[in-house]
């Protein structure tokens, strides 16, 4: 796929040379926005393990650009293209190996939805939710080896509201993501050169790859907690879940603290039928928790 002559003037009037591997939104808006400033890639990779639903949105704007797309797990066959740019911008992609992200001259570029160094991993946006955190934010660091450990070249944060989700965060995420990458082009453009870096400093943590299990709803738990872990997995994520006396699989849509309640129970009881849609459970804090759940709950019913 050839790129047009208007595409090749602006390549040229940005002055610099360079690829991305990325995907799904955040990468595209990536693209994107670095695309409308005149910073257009030589071309673009997505992994191929990704679902075509997953890139559809990653093709969709770099056929805008003219830009072409090529399947990729690591890079490798692509090498010796990369060996000729300056940069190598990455988002949401594999590990890759050390003979591909030195080829650029500049090297390698990360984009991770967290504070470096701490939740280093594929989850990073839904852990932060799940542990209560009030804020994260963006880094870009520079690749080496390991997976997000290289040092780091800006930070920026960004608030965990209380009723933020994982889509509404992951939106605030990858909005402050394309700024920060449009900055750094900026900064690459008039200098020629990367911003200094500097090593990650503190205590790192991780965001490994979510399990099933993962998602159960421990009743014992504080309602924070348990509200927590169900706005890590709205609609149309595989949803927290519980079972109920019966042995039915009841999956948690909606959890919202409500005023202290004076109810006796059990850890996971329900103290108050659902109406409209919502029932009260007890959690183990002695807080209770305003649900919506794929099954009707009624008063009396032990979750666990």
């Amino acid at each position: 796929m050839g790129r047009g002559r208007d595409i090749d003037a602006m390549t040229d009037q940005a002055g610099i040379r360079w690829a991305f591997a990325g995907c799904k939104p955040q990468g595209a808006g990536i693209l994107s926005a670095l695309g409308q400033d005149g910073f257009v890639p030589d071309f673009c990779a997505v992994p191929t393990d990704l679902a075509d639903a997953d890139d559809a949105e990653m093709h969709s704007v770099a056929s805008h650009l003219s830009v072409p797309v090529y399947r990729s797990q690591r890079l490798e066959e692509l090498e010796h293209r990369l060996a000729a740019l300056d940069l190598l911008l990455v988002c949401r992609f594999a590990l890759l190996p050390p003979a591909v992200f030195n080829a650029p001259r500049l090297g390698a570029v990360n984009v991770h939805s967290s504070l470096l160094p701490r939740y280093r991993g594929v989850h990073p946006v839904s852990w932060a939710l799940i542990n209560g955190e009030t804020e994260t934010g963006v880094t870009l660091h520079r690749i080496g080896e390991g997976a997000d450990t290289g040092p780091i070249l800006s930070q920026s944060h960004v608030a965990i509201d209380d009723n933020d989700d994982l889509w509404s965060l992951t939106a605030k995420l990858n909005a402050v993501s394309a700024s920060s990458v449009l900055h750094l082009f900026n900064g690459i453009a008039a200098t020629g050169d990367l911003p200094a870096a500097r090593p990650q400093a503190g205590r790192p943590s991780m965001a490994p790859r979510r399990t099933p299990d993962d998602s159960r709803i421990d009743w014992a738990g504080a309602a924070q907690t348990i509200s927590n872990l169900v706005r890590a997995l709205p609609v149309p994520l595989p949803a927290a879940f519980c079972f109920a006396g019966d042995g039915r699989r009841v999956e948690i849509r909606s959890a919202r603290l409500c005023a202290p309640c004076e109810s006796l129970g059990v850890p996971g009881q329900v103290v108050q039928g659902d109406a409209d849609g919502v029932a009260r459970v007890l959690c183990g804090d002695g807080r209770c928790l305003d649900v919506i759940a794929d099954h009707s709950l009624a008063a009396g019913d032990v979750l666990t």
